[in-house]
């Protein structure tokens, strides 16, 4: 049992650290910081842009569901919360359970990470940003 919970941990970061390398290459090969039109739900193999973090920049700029997700976060945070899992991410987006959709929401978290809106201090928990 602690041999099979081990290799579900284990898998669950090489995907992490797999969606994290597609995102570097994407952008590697040319994607801008603007902000463009969110893609339809539940689309398969939409890509979401999200610019980079400014001071004085809402989240009014990011597409809807990485504002949402945002807010949840620092929300989680002002409750005194350790940090939001793409699991709750998902809920709170109110997209249906499935692995898919669960790594969806990470990808999303991800990006908002590399985009300086969010802070991934251990592996698949996000917290908002630190000043």
């Amino acid at each position: 049992m602690v041999e099979a919970d081990e290799a579900a941990r284990r898998a669950v970061i090489a995907r992490e650290e797999i969606v994290a390398a597609l995102a570097e290459a994407a952008d590697e090969a040319g994607a801008s910081d603007a902000p463009v039109d969110a893609p339809t739900a539940g689309a398969a193999g939409s890509r979401v842009e999200v610019p980079l973090w400014r001071d004085g920049v809402g989240t009014e700029v990011l597409p809807p569901d990485c504002a949402r997700i945002v807010a949840l976060v620092r929300e989680d945070a002002a409750g005194g919360g350790q940090g939001v899992r793409a699991r709750v991410m998902r809920e709170h987006l109110g997209w249906p359970a499935s692995d898919a959709k669960e790594q969806a929401a990470r990808f999303r978290a991800k990006r908002l990470v590399e985009r300086g809106w969010l802070t991934e201090g251990r592996p698949g928990l996000f917290r908002p940003r630190t000043a």
